[in-house]
C-alpha cells in the first residue's frame, strides 16, 4: 500500500474528508496491473502543476498517473509526424513525438477484464484541460489500426512537450488528420457504456 494525494472530487465521497480540499488516501497500488505504475505513485507536485491523468468510468481500477507512471508503460515512438487541421491545412510539423498508447493505459486499468458483450457498448472520451475532447469506441481502439496509433504523448523530438501542449497530450496518428483528435494538456480519459 502506498500514500497518494487524490485530487478534490477523485475519491467517492465520504463525511470524514471535505470535498473541497485535496485528500490524502490509501491505494492498493498492488492491484494495478502494470509493475512500473505499481513503483510510481502519484506525487503532489504533479497535482499543483495540474499534470496528473486521471482514467476513470467503467474500468475495474480508475487511478491517476503522474508523468513517471506514463513513462513507465512501454514506449511508443512516432517518426516525423505532421499534423493537419480538418480542413487540410497544416498546423506543426514534428521530427518525433514519444508515449505510451492509449490502449496499454486502459488495460492497466483493467478495460479488458470487462465481458466483451459490454466492451462492444463502450466509448472512450478524452479531455483536455480546455474542455475539447476526442471520442473513440472500444472497436477503433482495439479493433483496427488507429488503436496502435492513439498515444498519451510526453515527449517530442526528444525533450519535454512545448507549454502549449502541456505536460502531457493525446494524438490519434492513424488518422488522415491529426489535428481534430489532438488534444493538449490532457487530462482526464473516461470509459462510457452506451
Amino acid at each position: 500500500m502506498r500514500k497518494w494525494i487524490a485530487p478534490t472530487g477523485f475519491l467517492p465521497q465520504d463525511p470524514a474528508h471535505p470535498s473541497n480540499e485535496h485528500m490524502e488516501a490509501t491505494m492498493n497500488t498492488d492491484a494495478v496491473a502494470s509493475p512500473a505504475l505499481r513503483e510510481s505513485p502519484v506525487d503532489s507536485s504533479f497535482l499543483a502543476g495540474n499534470s496528473v491523468l486521471e482514467v476513470l468510468g467503467l474500468v475495474p481500477r480508475p487511478g491517476s498517473f503522474a508523468l513517471e507512471a506514463l513513462e513507465g508503460l512501454p514506449r511508443h515512438d512516432l517518426g516525423p509526424t505532421q499534423v493537419l487541421c480538418y480542413s487540410g491545412r497544416p498546423v506543426a510539423q514534428v521530427d518525433s513525438y514519444a508515449g505510451a498508447r492509449l490502449i496499454d493505459l486502459l488495460d492497466a486499468c483493467g478495460l479488458s477484464e470487462r465481458p466483451r458483450s459490454e466492451l462492444k457498448r463502450c466509448v472512450v472520451v478524452a479531455r483536455g484541460d480546455d474542455g475539447y475532447q476526442a471520442i473513440f469506441s472500444w472497436n477503433e481502439l482495439y479493433n483496427s489500426t488507429i488503436g496502435e496509433k492513439v498515444l498519451v504523448l510526453y515527449e517530442k523530438n526528444g525533450e519535454a512537450l512545448d507549454a502549449h501542449l502541456g505536460t502531457i497530450c493525446l494524438i490519434s496518428a492513424g488518422d488522415s488528420r491529426l489535428g481534430p483528435r489532438h488534444l493538449r494538456g490532457l487530462r482526464q480519459v473516461a470509459v462510457k457504456m452506451l
